[in-house]
Order: C-alpha cells, then sequence, then structure tokens
C-alpha cells in the first residue's frame, strides 16, 4: 500500500471525525509539554445514562443492544424498551438498599441484562464494579476476587446464570437477595424478571428521580480493577466527572457525522475501560445498535467473530491489534465478509498495543479490492486510570502505529528514558484521571509525580522529532525491557511488533525471551488461519499439527533469515511456535486481550529452555 507519490494511493473514505491541534513545550531538563489547544465539548448529561430517555424519544423503535441468542439467531431491545426498563431496574435497586456507599459487583460477562444494570446503577448514583468473569469460573481459590470483595464491599452482586458463579458467591460469602441472576435464580435470590416487571408507580418513578438530581461530580460512576500480574488487582474508582470527560470527547470527535446512525459490534470486555468505558459510552452516547460479538480473538473462538460480522455489518469497528491480524486474514479470504464489512464502515480502530504495518496493509488491501476506498484507522492511548481517554490519531494517514496528540483538556508529559534512543516515559494531568486507588493512599501517592502528572509505565517516541505535535508512537511497557548477558537492553514492545511483521501473516502474537542470556528469541502463538494457506494438505489442520509441521517452521525459518536485523537486540534468533492458547486464568492474556509477557515466560519456563538447547528441536525455527 506504499507509495511514491500520495495521490497515486485510492482515496480514504469521509471518516467525519475531529481532529484536535497541539501545542508542545520543551523545558530545560529535556522533558515535553504537550496540550490540546481545542475547547473541550461541556457534557451537560449527568452520565452515559443521562442520553437514554433522549433516544428513547428519538429512536424509540431502533434496536438499542442485541446478542445472540442462538448459532442464527439475535435478541435484541430497542431504545424505547431499554429505557422503561432502566428506571425499572434503577427503583429496585434503590429499594433493595444500594447507594453511592453501597455499591453493586457484577461478576458475568457483557450481556443486554448487564447493560442495563450498569446504566441504570449510573442513572441514580450507584458505583458498578465490573469484575473479570475468569476470577468466579476459571479460579480455584477465587483469591483474587475475594481481594476485589474486601475491596469494594458490595451490596449485591449481578450474575447472568446463578449457578456457574454459585461456588464464586459462596467464597465471598454472597446470597439470599443479596445475588441478582438472569437465569437459574437460587431460593431467596432475585430473579431479574422481578426488577422490569414490577410496575413503575409515580412514587418509584420520583424516588429515582431524587436519587438522580443528589448526583454529584465527584461521586463515583464505576469501579474497574487493573489485571496486574500478581496480587489483588487494583481498584480504580472513575467519578461521574470523568465519565463527563468521556462524553466530551466522544461527542468533540464525532461532531461532523452528529445524526449519522451508528452500529456497533463488539466483544472486548466492560470489566476494563476499553470496552466497559469507552466503546459501551460511545454507544449511549451516539445512540448507537450495540451488538454484542460472542467471539474471540483467540484459536477456536474467532470464527464466532467471523459470522457476527457476516450478519452484522458496522459502521464503526474497534478492536485490539491481534484481532485485526486475524481479520485482515479472513477478509482477504472471505469475499462475502469482506462486502459485509466493508459495505458501511466509516472508522475503524485499535488500541492497547501497537499495530503491525503488515495487518494494516493486508486490511486495507482488502477495502480497495472490494470497495476502492481505503479506510480511516482511528488509534488511541489511555489506561484505566485514566478513563481510557488520552491521545487519539484519527486522521487519514498510513502513519501506522502513530497513537496520537491529547485529547481537548488534556495535558501529555514525555520524561527522557536512559539509553539515548529517542524513548520518552508518558505522563498525563487533567480532569479525566482517577481520584486514586480504592483505599491504596500509598499506591495513590506512588503514581503521580510533585506536579500532578499520572505515570502510566509506558514508552513512547516521536513520530517526528522535529516536530513534537505529530504524534507519538508506543514503544512498549518500560518494566517489560530486559537486558541480554552482554548488558544489550532489549525492548520488548518493539521487538515483539518487528518480529511479528517480519513474519507476517504466520504469527499472530508473540512473547519475547532473552533476560540474562546471549541472544533475543521468542515464544508465538500461530495465526492458523494463514498457516493454512502455506499448502493444500494444511487447509484442515489444527493448531497443534501446525506448531510443529515442517511446513510452518520452515516458512518462518526463511522469513527469520530473510529479514534479520543487524542489530543484536533486535534481531530474533530463534522462534518456537505454541498450541495452547494464552490463559486468562493463570494471568498469561488480559481481558482485553494483552498478553503479560513476564507471566507467559514464567508458566512456560520449560519452552523457553527449549527455545535456548544447545541443539534446538526440529519445532524451534532458527537463523542458524
Amino acid at each position: 500500500m506504499r507509495s511514491a507519490d500520495a495521490r497515486e494511493a485510492p482515496r480514504y473514505r469521509d471518516a467525519f471525525l475531529s481532529r484536535p491541534t497541539t501545542a508542545h513545550e520543551i523545558r530545560a531538563d529535556g522533558s515535553l509539554l504537550l496540550r490540546s489547544v481545542n475547547t473541550p465539548v461541556v457534557a451537560t448529561e449527568t452520565g452515559f445514562s443521562g442520553f437514554v430517555p433522549r433516544w428513547a424519544v428519538t429512536r424509540g423503535a431502533q434496536t438499542a443492544f442485541g446478542e445472540r441468542s442462538g448459532p442464527d439467531a439475535w435478541r435484541t431491545i430497542t431504545w424505547a424498551e431499554f429505557h422503561q426498563q432502566m428506571l425499572r431496574v434503577a427503583a429496585a435497586l434503590l429499594e433493595q438498599g444500594l447507594s453511592q456507599s453501597r455499591p453493586l459487583m457484577i461478576l458475568s460477562g457483557n450481556s443486554i441484562e448487564q447493560a442495563l444494570l450498569v446504566v441504570a446503577a449510573e442513572y441514580v448514583g450507584i458505583p458498578t464494579a465490573p469484575v473479570s468473569p475468569a476470577y468466579s469460573l476459571q479460579s480455584g481459590s477465587f483469591t483474587r476476587l475475594r481481594g476485589i470483595h474486601e475491596l469494594v464491599e458490595p451490596a449485591a452482586v449481578f450474575v447472568q446464570s446463578a449457578l456457574p458463579f454459585a461456588n464464586a458467591l459462596e467464597a465471598v460469602g454472597m446470597s439470599g437477595n443479596a445475588v441478582i441472576a438472569v437465569n437459574g435464580a437460587a431460593d431467596g435470590q432475585i430473579e431479574w424478571r422481578a426488577l422490569i416487571d414490577a410496575p413503575l408507580t409515580p412514587s418509584r418513578l420520583a424516588a429515582v428521580e431524587t436519587a438522580r438530581a443528589a448526583i454529584a461530580p465527584k461521586d463515583v460512576a464505576r469501579i474497574f480493577f487493573t489485571s496486574g500480574s500478581t496480587g489483588t488487582p487494583k481498584g480504580v474508582p472513575l467519578t461521574y466527572d470523568n465519565v463527563s470527560m468521556m462524553i466530551g470527547q466522544i461527542l468533540y470527535a464525532n461532531l461532523p457525522s452528529q445524526g449519522e446512525p451508528v452500529v456497533m459490534l463488539d466483544w472486548l470486555p466492560w470489566n476494563h475501560a476499553f470496552g466497559g468505558l469507552g466503546n459501551l459510552g460511545r454507544a449511549l452516547t451516539m445512540g448507537a445498535s450495540y451488538y454484542i460479538d460472542d467471539g474471540r480473538p483467540l484459536p477456536g473462538q474467532f470464527a464466532r467473530t467471523v459470522q457476527n460480522l457476516r450478519e452484522i455489518s458496522p459502521t464503526l469497528y474497534a478492536n485490539v491489534p491481534a484481532a485485526w491480524g486475524l481479520l485482515a486474514t479472513e477478509l482477504d479470504r472471505d469475499e462475502a465478509l469482506a462486502r459485509s464489512f466493508f459495505s458501511r464502515i466509516r472508522f475503524v480502530g485499535y488500541g492497547g498495543a501497537s499495530l503491525p504495518r503488515d495487518v494494516w496493509e493486508r486490511f486495507q488491501a482488502a477495502a480497495v479490492r472490494t470497495v476502492g476506498e481505503r479506510i480511516v484507522f482511528t488509534s488511541g492511548f489511555g489506561s484505566t486510570e485514566t478513563a481510557a481517554l488520552g491521545m487519539t490519531f484519527n486522521r487519514p494517514s498510513d502513519d501506522v502505529g502513530n497513537i496520537g496528540v491529547p485529547n481537548p483538556g488534556m495535558e501529555v508529559k514525555l520524561v527522557p528514558l536512559e539509553g539515548g534512543d529517542g524513548r520518552y516515559e508518558v505522563r498525563m494531568r487533567g480532569r479525566h484521571l482517577f481520584p486514586g486507588y480504592l483505599k491504596r493512599p500509598d499506591l495513590t501517592a506512588a503514581a503521580f509525580d510533585d506536579e500532578g502528572f499520572y505515570s502510566l509505565g509506558d514508552a513512547v517516541r516521536l513520530a517526528d522529532p522535529s516536530m513534537p505535535e505529530a504524534g507519538l508512537r508506543y514503544a512498549g511497557r518500560c518494566v517489560e525491557d530486559f537486558k541480554l548477558s552482554n548488558g544489550t537492553w532489549v525492548r520488548t514492545g518493539s521487538t515483539r511488533l518487528g518480529l511479528i511483521e517480519q513474519c507476517a501473516p504466520l504469527i499472530a502474537d508473540a512473547v519475547i525471551c532473552g533476560h540474562d542470556r546471549d541472544h533475543v528469541a521468542a515464544l508465538a502463538w500461530p495465526n492458523v488461519a494463514a498457516c493454512q494457506r502455506l499448502a493444500p494438505e494444511l487447509a484442515n489442520a489444527t493448531a497443534q499439527v501446525l506448531v510443529t509441521h515442517p511446513l510452518v517452521v520452515g516458512a518462518i525459518q526463511r522469513q527469520l533469515r530473510a529479514q534479520a536485523s543487524t542489530i543484536a537486540s533486535q534481531q530474533i534468533r530463534r522462534v518456537l511456535l505454541m498450541a495452547e492458547p494464552p490463559s486468562p486464568d493463570a494471568n498469561e492474556i488480559a481481558d482485553k486481550g494483552y498478553i503479560n509477557q513476564a507471566t507467559t515466560r514464567q508458566r512456560r519456563a520449560h519452552l523457553v529452555e527449549a527455545l535456548y538447547a544447545d541443539a534446538p528441536g526440529a519445532a524451534v525455527a532458527t537463523t542458524d
């Protein structure tokens, strides 16, 4: 897709997005300050829930949310229905004694009922604390779940189905009417239908409006939890003021497209800020039709996403880079999918990690082949603590990997990192920042510098060192970098991205190894669909077969040797493919798809040893 003359490239489809303008300041100590010169849009609604009454009137018959009810069917709820049920659920929660100081904890995954519950609670000032379902369903000791329960001290817990969560509920001592269940409510537990079927009497409605009127900007709206590698995840309370900043950014970015119908298909979990604040919040703010994707960017689960995209044509679509790699492969080989996907898409986006250029190029090639236009690829950068806000890149460009510039009302400080390679630690300041970790003043104090900037722990580079306002490039987590035995630093983020691009499209993701070793190697997961296309006999091969098949290992080996870096710290000398997907229960992968490098290396130490064996096995691709 690269061209010596940009005028020769196919045009971009109009995305209708506002673009922030940036000013910068270079300080004497070498640090940089970046800030938007644009005026933030001030939200007049209290929370995302404030938009629901509007959509009930103006888009009452439109689908608000949909989810799979079977292999070939969807169940949906309209905005008018959503509004009425939201008010009834809000009244019921107040009658259960929930309040700003008595929050609601959510254990199960995305569903129409959870959307209603979260919005209803927000409407009347009740904080919700969504928890990764893995802590309840894939854990034997429930250590993390117990720790979260002690932090939140919930007055009630919500589950989609009672039976799968029975052991988890018992582990945290939640029973009886403290449990709300959609399916299979046990004796004494509250059935979901009881919440939505109860008549909304004038007195109940008055109680709802009284509670809503009492909400203050500093009240807590949500409590998210970080996916730390060890110990109890940190609680991150986000206030109505934080939510207001998110609403303002959504409105600012989409001002040119106000009134356009929005359709979304999304799998990202609502227990993370990317999905539960960013994507869910966008749907509520823009009055979208939001379809819950029951697929995942994992082996054996992505086929569901492909099927869903054949049936639902989104107007905007955001995902993690690993998913884009899989989707680019499918778009290349499935014309029906490509026609459905590109038929009305306005723009797409990613976050959480860097996007390999090969993925971008394959995606744009599919777009041009299908509709004759390229599609704007937006990106963003933030964290749970920044309410999923911070920086945005949303202009037509082939500058792949640019994570953008500060959003209106936000400041970014770049602090030079050691090594002299142009990397900076990124810090943020603004109303979008969380007030502090839940019940952990020690962690809160350590997270902010003396100017009030929050340190995200991530490294970035200037896209153009002579023009800071051109944007930034993600350079990985600071704590993930390590040294070889000769003292040379290995930049894990850029090395991982380089390997994926080098072996494209055969590798979906990778774990970089080499701590105190004399060279860099990697464990990697195959892009199954791409590997199956290497030869006719591999067309139906499983991941277990592919990772050791000579044709696959040989193909990766040829690409390693053809593009080997001359820089020792970036040269991957060996790669070993893995069939076992990253384990959420072992914390190898976060719910939003980010691979925990250190945890994966530790759990798969025997594979690391196989990588560095004096005589590597036949399944190891080498540059030797």
